[in-house]
Parts: C-alpha cells; structure tokens; sequence
C-alpha cells in the first residue's frame, strides 16, 4: 500500500506501547499478521479477511490505496471459504475413516473380553484341502419316490394342479421324481432360461418386482462356492455338537452378530451340552461390497464363527441360504443333535432351550416353533411377502415362523434330501415348511416362540423374557440389556410372568 506503511508502523509503535488498558488504541485489537498484510504487498493471503477489512476502514478511508486493499480482501475472503469447504470435506473423510477404525477396534476389544468363552477357530478359505466328515452321498429318486410315497402323494394332492409358474415347476419334479431321473442336473447351468423366455411363460412376468424376477431367473442356481469356512466348528466337540445355533445375518450387520455373540450365542459347553455358532452369510450387495467383505474377513479372523457364500444376499435369496446350510452341516457338523435356525435379531433364552431339549430325543423328529397354520399368499403388491397369483396358487402349509425354529439334527439330511425334488420357493420358512410336508412331518407348536413379538407392556420386562425361549424382534442394545437381566440370579419373578401374550402375526 503505497506511502500507507510507514504510517502504519508509525501509528503501531507509539500507539500501542503507551495506551492504558482501559483505553487502548482501535489499531491496538489488530492482530500483528493484520497490520504486516497490510503494510507489504507481497504478504500472503493467509491472515482472516474481516481482520483486513477492519484494519483497512480504520486506516485508510479515502486512501489511494484501498482499492488495492479491497483486491487483497476479496481474494482473502475467497480463499478463506475455500478452506473451509476443504476442512468440511476433511472431517467427512476423518469421520468415515474414524468408524472404521473404531470398529475394527471395538471387534479386537471384544475379543479380547475374558466374560466370553473363547472361539480358538482357525479360518479355511476356499481352496484349502480340507476333507468332510462324512461326504453327503446322492440318493436315488428311486428311493425317495418309495421310501417317501405316501407322504409326497399327500403333498401332491395339497397343490392346485394350476398354470401358475411355481405348480407347473413343482408338477414337473413329481413327473421327474417318478420317472427316476435326477431333477438337479441342470443347477450348474444357471440360469436356465433368458427373461424373454420367461416372459413368454409366465403372465405379468414384467410387471413383477425386480427381486421376484432375479429369483425366478435363477432359481435352479444352487451351487455356490464357500468363500469364508469354518470346517473345525463341530471337530473340537469330536462332532458331538449338542445345539448349533445358525443365525441368519447380513454383512452390514455387525452390531447385532457382537450383541449375540456378547449374549445368547455364547458358545461353550455348559452342563456338559457343546453349544456352537454360526452366522450365515451372502456377499454384501451394492458399492459397499468391497469393504464389508474386508470386515467380514476380519471379524471373521477374530471370532470364527462366519459362514459365507458367494451368493448376493437378498431376501428371497435366504431358502438357498438355508440349502447351503444343510449341505454344510451334513459336511461338517453331521453329528449334531439339535439345530436352532434364528435371525440376528431375535433374543433366545439359550439356558432354557437347553433345559427342554436336554428332555427330548434328538432321534426323534422334530420341527418346533411358532406354527403358522390355515396361512395363505399374500397378494398386496407392497407387502414384502407378496406372492403372484401367476406365480403360485394354493394354500400354505403349516410351518414354523422363520424368525426361529428349532430341528433335530438327523433332519438335516432328509431335508437336503427331498429339497432336491421341491421347488424353491421365495420366502424360505413356508418353503421349508414344504419340504417337511413333502417329508410328512408335522410342525410340532410351543407357546415359547414368540415370532411376531409380544405385548407391548410385557416387551422390557425380564420376567416375561425369562419364561420365553424365543422372541423376535430386539435391538442390540434391548439384547445385552435383557440378557443381563434375565442372567441375574438375584432376578426375582412372579406366577404373573408365567403367560406372556403374543402380538397376533400380520395377516392372519
């Protein structure tokens, strides 16, 4: 600023040194950095824009150089905001990085906690020589055809005989089944029919919901690699695995997996009963899928107890969810005595389910949990059990609610078994409750699953909790708060805990 700096420096020297406090100099309050940007014009624009600007009005009003001046505000205001966009967009990335860190931190903590039982697992990728307990060998149709006749003839007379896509598919398995051919011939080569074949077979094909239509397209997909394995699950129990509670998940859902492995899905063996868990997995849909499938892998390191397919999981994909299951339980853990299917985010009262089933004859079968009976297609087009009419017609059969059941483990085969000669279908606890029709065997109903929640006043209260065996659904944090509290032994409860009312199940 031209014949302005000496003025400045003149009015800074004798201004300030001398001033009382209680009334210093208005050049006084400048920062320093103010005063140097405005006495050298080569000074670089970092000192704050309102600074210049009231130095700039108290010096040199009608000055030749506030023009000069007003160029050097304009350009610190400019660059000013800039910073501060770049400092926004900073703390966005910082924070997002933050999250991950923590919860990779948070899953090395809790692993660490010595309130768990420890999961010493190793971790099998695909690929590794690893050899099955006891390989699933293919059955005859013959066999199934006599060995199931009278059950799959009830269960062929329970099905409309009806142009829907799913009866012609099934009608066409039974025609299979008789004449001794094998139906799964052609899971390799999927999808075994385009989408205008389909549209040509299927009326309203196109107006069907995407997830209805990929369903549809790869129906006969069933073979899927293991791409995180955990084949010494039910070894180090020298496969006398008492309750293997496999637990439906998703790969976002990392809260709700630590909530039940901090709680009901403790693995251990308490009174002598090998208890062991499995979370169910597809890959992660969508642009997250390369980094929840690095967290998986390393929360899958931690605690080995994850077991995933490279299938995409959906909705409609959990019935090959649970085919997969059965194959890897077969493979595995085929000397299981009970089996408890569940979400992640039920809450299970682990001790008492041990308690009834330390009653029960695993060699006896057994499908128990909230029965649905006299149930039917939901035909509303929002709802997320809507069914078609062109794609199914008829009823459905009784079968326990899919938020949690439990079976004996020898079903597992059988189940695998028929499964080849069912049709799968889209919703995945009705289908099993076709395959166990087909089967002829009858779900067996316990007033202790409580599939569509409970009362509403009875939904914090650990008594009620305490008399349940399942109940569906609660948070995480409703989880570790509840388990806390019904595995309190000073918990006192009264008979009127004893009957907790069910919420009536939506449609129904």
């Amino acid at each position: 600023m031209p014949g302005g700096a000496p003025r400045i420096r003149a009015r800074w020297a004798r201004g300030c040194s001398h001033q009382p406090a209680s009334t210093p100099h208005p050049l006084c309050s400048f920062p320093p950095k103010a005063i140097t940007a405005l006495e050298e014009d080569t000074a670089p624009f970092n000192v704050p824009f309102y600074h210049l600007s009231e130095a700039r009005s108290y010096l040199h009003k009608g000055d030749g150089g506030s023009k000069k001046c007003d160029k050097r505000i304009k350009h610190s205001q400019a660059e000013y905001w800039r910073r501060k966009m770049n400092i926004s967009r900073c703390l966005s990335i910082a924070t997002a990085l933050l999250t991950l860190v923590a919860l990779k931190a948070y899953i090395e903590w809790t692993a660490e906690q010595e309130e768990r039982y420890p999961t010493p697992h190793g971790v099998r990728w695909q690929g590794d020589s690893i050899t099955p307990t006891q390989p699933f060998e293919d059955i005859s149709p013959a066999f199934v055809f006599h060995r199931f006749n009278a059950s799959l003839q009830q269960f062929r007379h329970s099905i409309p005989r009806a142009k829907a896509y799913w009866n012609d598919k099934q009608y066409k398995n039974f025609q299979t089944l008789e004449e001794g051919s094998v139906v799964n011939a052609s899971w390799n080569k999927c999808p075994s029919a385009g989408v205008e074949e389909l549209a040509t077979k299927i009326k309203h094909f196109n107006s069907y919901p995407e997830l209805y239509k990929n369903f549809i397209l790869y129906g006969d997909c069933r073979n899927y690699s293991l791409l995180i394995n955990e084949p010494h699950k039910c070894a180090e129990t020298k496969n006398n695995t008492f309750l293997l509670l496999a637990i439906k998940s998703v790969p976002g859902n990392f809260a709700a997996r630590q909530a039940v492995r901090d709680t009901w899905g403790q693995e251990g063996e308490p009174g002598g009963l090998a208890v062991r868990t499995v979370f169910l997995l597809g890959t992660a849909e969508g642009q997250f899928r390369p980094r929840l499938q690095h967290l998986v892998h390393f929360e899958s390191q931690s605690f080995g107890d994850i077991l995933m397919w490279d299938f995409e999981d959906t909705f409609f994909n959990l019935t090959l969810k649970d085919s997969l299951f059965l194959r890897w339980t077969l493979d595995y853990c085929r000397g299981v005595r009970f089996i408890l299917k569940g979400d992640d985010d039920v809450f299970i009262n682990t001790p008492k389910v041990l308690e009834y089933l330390s009653l029960v004859d695993a060699n006896k079968p057994l499908y128990m949990g909230q029965v649905m009976s006299n149930a039917s297609p939901f035909r509303v087009h929002r709802s997320k059990y809507y069914v078609p009419e062109s794609f199914y017609m008829g009823p459905y059969p009784a079968y326990a609610g899919g938020g949690g059941y439990i079976i004996s483990g020898p079903l597992a085969s059988l189940l695998l078994l028929i499964s080849q000669y069912v049709a799968f279908y889209p919703i995945d606890d009705v289908y099993t409750g076709l395959c166990f029709q087909a089967l002829g065997i009858t779900p067996q109903p316990h007033d202790g699953f409580m599939t569509f929640d409970i009362a509403e006043k009875d939904r914090e209260d650990p008594c009620v909790h305490s008399q349940l065996l399942l109940v569906h659904r609660r948070s995480p944090q409703q989880t570790l708060h509840l388990w806390k509290q019904i595995t309190d032994p000073n918990l006192q409860c009264g008979q009127e805990a004893l009957k907790p009312q069910p919420q009536k199940p939506p449609g129904f």
